[in-house]
Protein backbone atom coordinates (compact mmCIF):
# COMPACT_ATOMS: atom_id res chain seq x y z
CA UNK A 1 0.00 0.00 0.00
CA UNK A 2 3.02 2.39 0.38
CA UNK A 3 4.29 1.90 -3.20
CA UNK A 4 3.29 4.96 -5.18
CA UNK A 5 2.07 3.34 -8.20
CA UNK A 6 -0.81 1.16 -5.82
CA UNK A 7 -1.45 4.75 -4.47
CA UNK A 8 -2.08 6.50 -7.73
CA UNK A 9 -4.15 3.34 -9.31
CA UNK A 10 -6.53 3.24 -5.94
CA UNK A 11 -7.18 7.28 -6.67
CA UNK A 12 -7.92 6.92 -10.05
CA UNK A 13 -10.07 3.56 -9.37
CA UNK A 14 -12.12 5.35 -6.64
CA UNK A 15 -12.54 8.37 -8.87
CA UNK A 16 -13.69 6.13 -12.38
CA UNK A 17 -16.00 4.83 -9.77
CA UNK A 18 -17.36 7.68 -8.29
CA UNK A 19 -17.58 9.49 -11.20
CA UNK A 20 -19.36 6.85 -13.23
CA UNK A 21 -21.78 5.20 -10.46
CA UNK A 22 -22.98 9.17 -10.35
CA UNK A 23 -23.31 9.19 -14.31
CA UNK A 24 -25.00 5.97 -14.11
CA UNK A 25 -27.63 7.27 -11.05
CA UNK A 26 -28.41 9.98 -12.90
CA UNK A 27 -28.94 8.12 -16.07
CA UNK A 28 -31.27 6.06 -14.87
CA UNK A 29 -32.99 8.27 -12.92
CA UNK A 30 -33.54 11.03 -15.59
CA UNK A 31 -34.36 8.29 -18.28
CA UNK A 32 -37.06 6.55 -16.18
CA UNK A 33 -38.56 10.21 -14.96
CA UNK A 34 -38.48 11.52 -18.69
CA UNK A 35 -39.91 8.40 -20.07
CA UNK A 36 -42.77 8.12 -17.62
CA UNK A 37 -43.43 12.15 -17.79
CA UNK A 38 -43.35 11.06 -21.98
CA UNK A 39 -45.52 7.76 -20.75
CA UNK A 40 -48.16 9.87 -18.52
CA UNK A 41 -48.63 12.78 -21.23
CA UNK A 42 -49.25 10.15 -24.20
CA UNK A 43 -52.06 8.39 -21.91
CA UNK A 44 -53.33 11.60 -21.39
CA UNK A 45 -53.52 12.91 -24.75
CA UNK A 46 -55.37 9.87 -25.37
CA UNK A 47 -58.14 10.52 -23.15
CA UNK A 48 -60.22 13.43 -24.48
CA UNK A 49 -63.33 12.01 -24.28
CA UNK A 50 -63.13 12.03 -20.41
CA UNK A 51 -62.21 15.63 -20.39
CA UNK A 52 -65.57 16.29 -22.73
CA UNK A 53 -67.21 14.44 -20.47
CA UNK A 54 -66.46 16.67 -17.33
CA UNK A 55 -67.18 19.18 -19.29
CA UNK A 56 -70.97 18.72 -20.47
CA UNK A 57 -71.48 17.74 -16.41
CA UNK A 58 -69.85 20.75 -15.27
CA UNK A 59 -72.17 22.26 -18.34
CA UNK A 60 -74.93 20.97 -17.02
CA UNK A 61 -74.64 21.16 -13.20
CA UNK A 62 -72.96 24.21 -12.70
CA UNK A 63 -70.38 22.77 -10.42
CA UNK A 64 -68.29 20.03 -9.84
CA UNK A 65 -70.75 18.15 -6.73
CA UNK A 66 -70.89 14.81 -7.23
CA UNK A 67 -68.30 14.43 -9.84
CA UNK A 68 -66.80 11.43 -8.16
CA UNK A 69 -69.52 9.08 -9.78
CA UNK A 70 -67.82 10.00 -13.16
CA UNK A 71 -64.27 9.74 -12.70
CA UNK A 72 -62.82 5.87 -13.47
CA UNK A 73 -61.87 3.81 -10.88
CA UNK A 74 -58.37 2.06 -11.28
CA UNK A 75 -58.13 -1.00 -12.99
CA UNK A 76 -55.80 -4.00 -12.46
CA UNK A 77 -54.19 -5.97 -9.53
CA UNK A 78 -54.01 -2.94 -7.15
CA UNK A 79 -57.50 -1.67 -7.58
CA UNK A 80 -59.10 -2.21 -4.70
CA UNK A 81 -56.12 -0.97 -2.66
CA UNK A 82 -55.55 2.24 -4.07
CA UNK A 83 -57.30 5.24 -4.70
CA UNK A 84 -58.16 6.26 -8.43
CA UNK A 85 -55.40 7.47 -10.31
CA UNK A 86 -57.31 10.29 -12.08
CA UNK A 87 -57.40 13.56 -10.13
CA UNK A 88 -60.08 16.53 -10.71
CA UNK A 89 -58.84 19.97 -9.64
CA UNK A 90 -61.12 23.42 -10.19
CA UNK A 91 -59.95 26.26 -11.97
CA UNK A 92 -57.55 27.80 -9.03
CA UNK A 93 -55.69 24.18 -9.22
CA UNK A 94 -57.43 23.51 -6.09
CA UNK A 95 -58.03 19.76 -5.85
CA UNK A 96 -61.50 18.33 -5.81
CA UNK A 97 -61.08 14.42 -6.15
CA UNK A 98 -58.13 13.46 -5.11
CA UNK A 99 -55.93 9.89 -4.54
CA UNK A 100 -52.95 9.19 -2.21
CA UNK A 101 -50.59 11.30 -4.44
CA UNK A 102 -53.08 14.07 -4.72
CA UNK A 103 -55.23 14.62 -1.58
CA UNK A 104 -58.27 16.53 -1.94
CA UNK A 105 -57.55 20.50 -0.87
CA UNK A 106 -53.94 20.96 -2.10
CA UNK A 107 -52.96 23.06 -5.05
CA UNK A 108 -51.55 21.74 -8.09
CA UNK A 109 -47.84 22.59 -8.68
CA UNK A 110 -46.88 23.58 -11.85
CA UNK A 111 -45.12 20.30 -12.50
CA UNK A 112 -48.62 18.71 -12.27
CA UNK A 113 -50.31 21.91 -14.54
CA UNK A 114 -48.06 20.87 -17.37
CA UNK A 115 -49.48 17.41 -16.98
CA UNK A 116 -53.14 18.28 -16.87
CA UNK A 117 -55.32 18.18 -19.73
CA UNK A 118 -57.56 21.91 -19.06
CA UNK A 119 -61.06 21.41 -19.28
CA UNK A 120 -62.77 24.22 -20.71
CA UNK A 121 -66.66 25.31 -20.87
CA UNK A 122 -67.74 27.78 -23.24
CA UNK A 123 -63.78 29.06 -24.21
CA UNK A 124 -63.04 29.41 -19.55
CA UNK A 125 -60.84 26.54 -18.07
CA UNK A 126 -63.14 25.36 -15.21
CA UNK A 127 -60.73 22.97 -14.30
CA UNK A 128 -57.98 20.04 -14.47
CA UNK A 129 -57.98 16.88 -15.48
CA UNK A 130 -54.72 15.06 -13.67
CA UNK A 131 -53.76 11.79 -14.74
CA UNK A 132 -50.92 10.70 -12.28
CA UNK A 133 -47.72 9.57 -14.04
CA UNK A 134 -46.63 6.42 -13.63
CA UNK A 135 -43.15 8.13 -12.31
CA UNK A 136 -45.05 7.98 -9.04
CA UNK A 137 -46.77 4.60 -9.41
CA UNK A 138 -45.04 1.72 -11.07
CA UNK A 139 -47.73 -0.50 -10.37
CA UNK A 140 -49.60 1.11 -13.10
CA UNK A 141 -47.02 1.27 -15.89
CA UNK A 142 -47.97 -0.87 -18.43
CA UNK A 143 -46.11 -4.48 -18.75
CA UNK A 144 -43.89 -3.11 -22.32
CA UNK A 145 -43.21 0.05 -20.37
CA UNK A 146 -41.99 -1.37 -17.66
CA UNK A 147 -39.80 -3.73 -19.56
CA UNK A 148 -38.26 -0.97 -21.36
CA UNK A 149 -37.32 0.89 -18.07
CA UNK A 150 -35.43 -2.34 -16.87
CA UNK A 151 -33.71 -3.29 -20.05
CA UNK A 152 -31.89 0.60 -19.89
CA UNK A 153 -31.29 0.32 -16.08
CA UNK A 154 -29.26 -2.73 -16.60
CA UNK A 155 -27.71 -1.72 -19.70
CA UNK A 156 -26.70 0.76 -17.95
CA UNK A 157 -25.12 -1.09 -14.88
CA UNK A 158 -23.25 -3.21 -17.18
CA UNK A 159 -21.94 -0.32 -19.53
CA UNK A 160 -21.22 1.38 -15.53
CA UNK A 161 -19.98 -2.09 -14.52
CA UNK A 162 -17.56 -2.40 -17.42
CA UNK A 163 -16.40 0.90 -17.66
CA UNK A 164 -15.03 0.55 -14.10
CA UNK A 165 -12.79 -2.57 -14.98
CA UNK A 166 -11.69 -1.04 -17.44
CA UNK A 167 -10.75 2.09 -15.69
CA UNK A 168 -8.95 0.34 -13.01
CA UNK A 169 -7.12 -1.90 -15.89
CA UNK A 170 -5.77 1.68 -17.14
CA UNK A 171 -5.59 3.42 -13.81
CA UNK A 172 -3.20 0.42 -13.10
CA UNK A 173 -1.36 0.71 -16.59
CA UNK A 174 -1.20 4.38 -16.13
CA UNK A 175 0.27 4.38 -12.71
CA UNK A 176 3.05 2.09 -13.42
CA UNK A 177 4.11 4.09 -16.56
CA UNK A 178 3.86 7.33 -14.52
CA UNK A 179 6.22 5.63 -11.41
CA UNK A 180 8.63 3.70 -13.59
CA UNK A 181 10.97 6.45 -14.13
CA UNK A 182 10.78 7.03 -10.77
CA UNK A 183 12.06 3.20 -10.06
CA UNK A 184 14.76 3.40 -12.25
CA UNK A 185 15.44 6.53 -9.78
CA UNK A 186 15.57 4.64 -7.00
CA UNK A 187 17.86 1.95 -8.01
CA UNK A 188 19.86 4.09 -9.36
CA UNK A 189 20.42 6.26 -6.43
CA UNK A 190 21.01 2.87 -4.47
CA UNK A 191 23.81 2.30 -7.21
CA UNK A 192 25.32 5.92 -6.41
CA UNK A 193 25.18 4.98 -2.58
CA UNK A 194 27.31 2.13 -3.41
CA UNK A 195 30.13 4.67 -5.19
CA UNK A 196 28.70 3.64 -8.69
CA UNK A 197 29.32 7.36 -10.21
CA UNK A 198 28.91 6.05 -13.62
CA UNK A 199 25.35 5.35 -13.27
CA UNK A 200 22.89 7.43 -14.88
CA UNK A 201 18.32 7.69 -14.85
CA UNK A 202 17.02 7.56 -18.83
CA UNK A 203 15.40 11.53 -18.85
CA UNK A 204 12.20 10.70 -19.79
CA UNK A 205 8.40 10.45 -18.54
CA UNK A 206 6.11 13.59 -17.58
CA UNK A 207 8.20 17.05 -17.74
CA UNK A 208 8.39 17.22 -13.45
CA UNK A 209 9.81 13.23 -13.41
CA UNK A 210 12.15 14.47 -16.72
CA UNK A 211 13.35 17.05 -14.48
CA UNK A 212 14.08 15.05 -11.62
CA UNK A 213 16.44 12.87 -14.05
CA UNK A 214 17.91 15.47 -15.07
CA UNK A 215 18.67 16.78 -12.20
CA UNK A 216 19.58 13.89 -10.38
CA UNK A 217 22.40 12.82 -13.67
CA UNK A 218 23.67 16.70 -13.11
CA UNK A 219 24.26 15.26 -9.78
CA UNK A 220 25.69 12.39 -10.47
CA UNK A 221 28.47 13.64 -12.83
CA UNK A 222 29.08 15.98 -10.15
CA UNK A 223 29.83 13.72 -7.78
CA UNK A 224 32.28 11.27 -10.58
CA UNK A 225 33.63 14.42 -11.07
CA UNK A 226 34.48 15.62 -7.89
CA UNK A 227 35.19 11.22 -6.85
CA UNK A 228 38.10 11.49 -9.32
CA UNK A 229 39.06 15.04 -8.49
CA UNK A 230 39.69 13.76 -4.87
CA UNK A 231 40.80 10.44 -5.98
CA UNK A 232 43.47 12.99 -8.37
CA UNK A 233 44.35 14.91 -4.83
CA UNK A 234 45.26 12.25 -3.30
CA UNK A 235 47.21 10.85 -4.93
CA UNK A 236 48.82 14.18 -5.89
CA UNK A 237 49.31 14.75 -2.20
CA UNK A 238 50.97 11.81 -1.31
CA UNK A 239 53.38 12.68 -4.00
CA UNK A 240 54.02 15.79 -2.83
CA UNK A 241 54.25 14.66 0.38
CA UNK A 242 56.53 11.64 -0.80
CA UNK A 243 59.61 13.84 -1.86
CA UNK A 244 59.96 15.98 1.13
CA UNK A 245 59.68 13.00 3.54
CA UNK A 246 62.21 10.82 0.66
CA UNK A 247 64.60 13.57 0.91
CA UNK A 248 64.25 13.54 4.77
CA UNK A 249 64.73 10.06 4.73
CA UNK A 250 67.48 9.66 2.79
CA UNK A 251 69.69 12.59 4.37
CA UNK A 252 69.12 11.37 7.96
CA UNK A 253 69.64 7.96 7.19
CA UNK A 254 73.44 9.29 5.09
CA UNK A 255 73.78 11.16 8.67
CA UNK A 256 73.33 7.86 10.72
CA UNK A 257 75.79 5.34 8.14
CA UNK A 258 77.97 8.47 8.44
CA UNK A 259 77.91 9.01 4.53
CA UNK A 260 77.08 12.92 5.30
CA UNK A 261 78.63 14.65 8.23
CA UNK A 262 76.63 15.93 11.02
CA UNK A 263 76.84 19.71 10.34
CA UNK A 264 74.85 22.67 10.60
CA UNK A 265 74.49 23.15 6.27
CA UNK A 266 73.23 19.60 6.79
CA UNK A 267 70.72 20.00 9.25
CA UNK A 268 69.64 23.51 7.90
CA UNK A 269 68.76 21.63 4.27
CA UNK A 270 66.84 19.14 6.46
CA UNK A 271 65.05 22.39 8.12
CA UNK A 272 64.11 23.77 4.49
CA UNK A 273 62.61 20.57 3.83
CA UNK A 274 60.40 20.49 6.83
CA UNK A 275 59.75 24.10 6.05
CA UNK A 276 58.41 22.84 2.69
CA UNK A 277 56.47 20.51 4.32
CA UNK A 278 54.78 22.92 6.72
CA UNK A 279 54.01 25.07 3.55
CA UNK A 280 52.39 22.43 2.13
CA UNK A 281 50.16 20.91 4.62
CA UNK A 282 49.25 24.84 5.69
CA UNK A 283 48.26 24.97 2.03
CA UNK A 284 46.32 21.75 1.99
CA UNK A 285 44.32 22.64 4.94
CA UNK A 286 43.48 26.13 3.38
CA UNK A 287 42.13 24.51 0.63
CA UNK A 288 40.04 21.68 2.26
CA UNK A 289 38.30 25.08 4.88
CA UNK A 290 37.66 26.79 1.37
CA UNK A 291 36.26 23.68 0.08
CA UNK A 292 33.85 23.07 2.75
CA UNK A 293 33.41 27.29 2.98
CA UNK A 294 35.00 27.40 6.88
CA UNK A 295 37.92 29.35 5.84
CA UNK A 296 38.25 31.83 8.89
CA UNK A 297 38.26 35.36 7.12
CA UNK A 298 38.15 38.43 9.34
CA UNK A 299 36.56 40.93 7.53
CA UNK A 300 37.01 44.64 8.08
CA UNK A 301 37.69 47.58 5.66
CA UNK A 302 41.03 47.40 3.64
CA UNK A 303 42.27 50.31 1.85
CA UNK A 304 43.61 48.28 -1.25
CA UNK A 305 46.19 50.22 -2.36
CA UNK A 306 47.91 50.41 0.87
CA UNK A 307 48.33 46.51 0.71
CA UNK A 308 49.58 46.39 -2.85
CA UNK A 309 52.13 49.32 -2.29
CA UNK A 310 53.45 47.37 1.05
CA UNK A 311 53.11 43.43 -1.15
CA UNK A 312 55.11 44.91 -3.69
CA UNK A 313 57.76 46.33 -1.28
CA UNK A 314 58.15 43.25 0.24
CA UNK A 315 59.37 41.94 -2.38
CA UNK A 316 61.82 44.53 -3.78
CA UNK A 317 64.43 42.78 -3.07
CA UNK A 318 63.82 39.65 -4.93
CA UNK A 319 62.75 41.49 -7.79
CA UNK A 320 66.38 42.77 -7.59
CA UNK A 321 68.05 40.12 -6.89
CA UNK A 322 66.46 38.27 -9.96
CA UNK A 323 66.75 41.18 -11.93
CA UNK A 324 63.19 42.02 -12.66
CA UNK A 325 61.62 45.60 -12.20
CA UNK A 326 58.42 45.69 -10.31
CA UNK A 327 55.75 48.51 -11.50
CA UNK A 328 52.43 49.82 -9.69
CA UNK A 329 49.49 51.26 -11.75
CA UNK A 330 47.14 52.46 -9.00
CA UNK A 331 44.46 54.69 -10.23
CA UNK A 332 43.75 57.95 -7.71
CA UNK A 333 41.20 57.61 -5.07
CA UNK A 334 40.31 53.92 -5.22
CA UNK A 335 38.18 52.96 -2.58
CA UNK A 336 38.45 50.27 0.18
CA UNK A 337 37.20 46.90 -0.14
CA UNK A 338 35.61 44.60 2.35
CA UNK A 339 37.78 41.81 3.56
CA UNK A 340 39.99 39.81 5.67
CA UNK A 341 44.00 42.39 4.81
CA UNK A 342 46.20 38.94 5.77
CA UNK A 343 44.17 36.66 3.33
CA UNK A 344 44.00 39.32 0.37
CA UNK A 345 48.07 40.24 0.91
CA UNK A 346 48.60 36.13 0.74
CA UNK A 347 46.62 36.53 -2.65
CA UNK A 348 48.75 39.07 -3.83
CA UNK A 349 52.01 37.53 -2.71
CA UNK A 350 50.90 34.05 -4.59
CA UNK A 351 50.04 35.80 -7.75
CA UNK A 352 54.14 37.71 -7.45
CA UNK A 353 55.64 35.00 -6.60
CA UNK A 354 54.30 33.10 -9.71
CA UNK A 355 55.08 35.98 -11.69
CA UNK A 356 58.86 36.42 -10.69
CA UNK A 357 58.94 32.48 -10.93
CA UNK A 358 58.03 33.14 -14.76
CA UNK A 359 59.68 36.22 -15.35
CA UNK A 360 63.50 36.42 -16.85
CA UNK A 361 65.54 38.59 -16.50
CA UNK A 362 65.58 41.92 -17.15
CA UNK A 363 61.82 41.77 -17.48
CA UNK A 364 58.69 43.60 -15.40
CA UNK A 365 55.99 42.50 -13.44
CA UNK A 366 53.36 44.83 -12.68
CA UNK A 367 50.74 45.66 -10.39
CA UNK A 368 47.52 47.26 -11.50
CA UNK A 369 44.26 48.43 -9.92
CA UNK A 370 41.40 50.46 -10.50
CA UNK A 371 37.58 50.62 -11.09
CA UNK A 372 36.10 49.21 -14.43
CA UNK A 373 34.11 51.44 -16.26
CA UNK A 374 31.16 48.72 -16.12
CA UNK A 375 31.14 47.97 -12.76
CA UNK A 376 31.74 51.24 -10.33
CA UNK A 377 31.32 48.92 -7.30
CA UNK A 378 34.32 46.27 -7.90
CA UNK A 379 37.99 46.92 -7.87
CA UNK A 380 40.12 45.19 -10.45
CA UNK A 381 43.71 43.61 -9.51
CA UNK A 382 46.03 42.70 -12.17
CA UNK A 383 48.92 40.90 -11.89
CA UNK A 384 51.38 40.97 -15.36
CA UNK A 385 54.53 40.08 -16.38
CA UNK A 386 56.44 40.38 -19.55
CA UNK A 387 57.50 36.03 -19.49
CA UNK A 388 57.00 33.38 -22.17
CA UNK A 389 53.19 33.45 -21.53
CA UNK A 390 50.84 30.28 -20.96
CA UNK A 391 49.84 28.64 -23.74
CA UNK A 392 45.99 28.35 -25.15
CA UNK A 393 45.77 24.71 -23.94
CA UNK A 394 46.60 25.16 -20.79
CA UNK A 395 45.05 28.03 -19.11
CA UNK A 396 42.16 25.80 -19.25
CA UNK A 397 44.12 24.16 -15.99
CA UNK A 398 46.55 27.23 -13.78
CA UNK A 399 44.09 27.17 -11.39
CA UNK A 400 43.95 23.38 -10.69
CA UNK A 401 45.45 21.71 -7.67
CA UNK A 402 49.42 20.58 -8.10
CA UNK A 403 49.19 21.61 -12.00
CA UNK A 404 52.30 22.78 -12.97
CA UNK A 405 52.66 24.55 -16.82
CA UNK A 406 56.18 23.02 -17.39
CA UNK A 407 55.77 19.49 -15.89
CA UNK A 408 59.99 19.54 -15.96
CA UNK A 409 59.29 21.69 -12.82
CA UNK A 410 60.15 20.36 -9.40
CA UNK A 411 58.30 21.32 -6.36
CA UNK A 412 61.76 23.35 -5.48
CA UNK A 413 61.50 25.25 -9.04
CA UNK A 414 57.93 25.29 -9.64
CA UNK A 415 56.46 25.31 -6.34
CA UNK A 416 53.73 23.14 -4.64
CA UNK A 417 51.21 23.33 -7.39
CA UNK A 418 48.53 25.11 -4.83
CA UNK A 419 49.34 28.70 -4.98
CA UNK A 420 46.95 30.03 -7.50
CA UNK A 421 44.41 27.43 -6.41
CA UNK A 422 44.65 28.90 -2.94
CA UNK A 423 44.29 32.45 -4.57
CA UNK A 424 41.36 31.36 -6.33
CA UNK A 425 39.42 29.93 -3.19
CA UNK A 426 40.29 33.22 -1.19
CA UNK A 427 38.89 35.69 -4.10
CA UNK A 428 36.03 33.41 -4.55
CA UNK A 429 35.50 33.48 -0.48
CA UNK A 430 35.27 37.34 -0.65
CA UNK A 431 32.96 36.83 -3.24
CA UNK A 432 35.49 38.43 -5.86
CA UNK A 433 35.97 36.29 -9.65
CA UNK A 434 39.41 35.38 -10.51
CA UNK A 435 40.83 34.97 -14.08
CA UNK A 436 44.22 35.21 -16.68
CA UNK A 437 44.71 36.08 -20.06
CA UNK A 438 48.05 35.39 -21.78
CA UNK A 439 50.03 35.55 -24.92
CA UNK A 440 52.71 33.13 -25.82
CA UNK A 441 55.82 35.20 -25.86
CA UNK A 442 54.88 38.33 -24.32
CA UNK A 443 53.63 37.46 -20.70
CA UNK A 444 50.67 36.72 -18.61
CA UNK A 445 48.28 38.86 -16.48
CA UNK A 446 46.69 37.33 -13.70
CA UNK A 447 43.52 39.46 -12.46
CA UNK A 448 41.01 38.88 -9.53
CA UNK A 449 37.95 41.36 -8.61
CA UNK A 450 37.05 42.63 -5.33
CA UNK A 451 33.67 43.83 -4.31
CA UNK A 452 34.24 47.97 -2.56
CA UNK A 453 33.60 48.82 0.68
CA UNK A 454 29.77 49.81 1.34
Amino acid sequence: MNRLWVRFSLAFALTVLVLITLVAGLTVRNTGSAFRGYLARSLQAERPALARTLAAYYRSHGSWEGVEDVLPRPQGRHSQRRAPTTALADARGVVIVGNENLPAGSKLSGEWKDLAVPIEVDGQVVGYLVFVPPGLQDDYLPEHARTFLNTIERALIITGGLAVFLGIILSIIISRTMTAPLQKLVHAARAIGKRDFNRRVPEEGPEEIAEVARAFNDMAARLEQAEETQRQMLADIAHELRTPLSVLQANLRAMLDGVYPLSRQEIASLYDETRLLSRLVEDLRDLALADMGKLPLQHRTVDIAALIRHTASVFELVADAQGVRIVLDIAADLPPVEGDPDRLAQVLRNLLTNALRHTPKGGTVTLRAYRPDDATNVIRVEVSDTGTGIPPEALPHVFERFWRADQSRTRATGGSGLGLAIARALVEAHGGEIGVTSEVGKGTTFWFTLPAAG
